[in-house]
């Protein structure tokens, strides 16, 4: 099935990607350890290059300490500029050790990573450390450009 625009000769005015799914995020800690999930949901609409991944994640964790990473079930384009994204995060019960106000989603770009960051009250931000937030809950959203 397919979405036309303007003329409907040209291909360049058809739609023809469309898809909604369900996935799991996974996150885990770079530095090892294990992640018990009360529950991690995830959904995600792509339409055309464009993913919208939406989650609900409650988890605890134990083990070393590391980046909060995720994998996304499309990866984002290679290329050092332009293909990276940000989004959104509402986090329960966080502490990132550095007196972070808030965080956020990042999508490096030529992978599937996802990676949760905290930002500062002075502007800075860096990756959430496991060792800080063994048990917490997310809601976040990120949209990003896939391959």
């Amino acid at each position: 099935m397919a979405i036309y625009f303007g003329s409907h000769t040209d291909s360049g005015d058809r739609l023809d990607d469309y898809e909604e799914g369900t996935w799991s995020p996974s996150w885990h800690s770079v530095g090892g350890g294990s992640v018990n999930y009360n529950h991690n949901d995830g959904q995600y609409i792509k339409v055309g290059d464009q993913v919208t991944l939406t989650m609900y994640a409650h988890q605890s964790h134990s083990g070393s300490n590391g980046a909060w990473r995720s994998t996304v079930p499309f990866a984002a384009p290679g290329g050092s500029l332009g293909h990276r994204s940000a989004g959104t995060c509402l986090t329960d019960s966080m502490n990132s050790g550095s007196n972070a106000n808030f965080w956020g989603l990042y999508k490096d770009y030529n992978n599937t990573n996802l990676w949760l960051f905290y930002i500062t009250a002075g502007g800075g931000w860096s990756h959430q450390e496991t060792g800080h937030d063994n048990n917490f809950t997310m809601i976040a959203s990120i949209t990003y450009q896939a391959t």
